[in-house]
């Protein structure tokens, strides 16, 4: 569900998630589980509060563990977003996008589709810039960019297209995350990119 609109109220995306979600659910005989950044946010709409009475509640840093199943994951942050990956492996997974951290490349790497039109996601990075992306996370993405020389090889390939704004820190991030780097590997990128 993509936050591309900012006069859309949070309660009608909420909504849209969940009665997908609810849809996923039945066919895929398990109950949804809602996912937050914390276990006291995102429970102040019925809709949320359905789900998280039926299905259960989550959060990264919660004590209660959960078994697999359909998630909507309620604007996640990288470590919430990792999360409700985990916990949706095998099924489905509805998340309500922030432009804190905006997910429109997570969202077409994981080919994920838009629930306001039925679309599959798109890209938005070009397919040279994606290129040096994908070298980028081929070279560091498994240790998170956490070796010097990982880092220098992310910004050489990286930090022209950021400045001339062919690439985001943000859609990097994120497009990372789609391609199975953590959640602090993902952090650590935009950071790197940001600076």
């Amino acid at each position: 569900m993509p936050d591309d609109d900012s006069h859309r109220p949070w309660d009608e995306a909420a909504s849209l998630a969940a009665d997908w979600i609810w849809e996923r659910s039945e066919t895929e005989g398990v109950t949804p589980l809602l996912v937050t950044n914390t276990l006291k946010s995102g429970t102040f709409m019925p809709v949320l509060d359905d789900i998280a009475r039926r299905g259960g509640h989550a959060a990264p840093l919660g004590k209660e563990r959960f078994d697999r199943g359909p998630v909507l994951a309620y604007v996640p942050v990288e470590k919430t977003l990792k999360y409700a990956m985990e916990l949706a492996r095998g099924y489905s997974l509805a998340v309500v996008e922030t432009d804190s951290f905006p997910l429109a490349e997570w969202a077409a790497g994981a080919g994920a589709i838009n629930l306001l039109d039925g679309s599959a996601s798109a890209s938005e990075i070009s397919e040279d810039v994606r290129h040096d992306l994908d070298s980028a996370i081929f070279f560091g993405g498994n240790n998170g960019w956490t070796g010097s020389h990982e880092k220098n090889h992310a910004r050489s390939h990286l930090l022209d297209h950021v400045r001339t704004r062919r690439l985001s820190p943000d859609d990097a991030a994120a497009y990372a995350m789609s391609q199975g780097v953590s959640d602090r590997g993902a952090r650590r990128l935009r950071d790197l990119l940001a600076k």
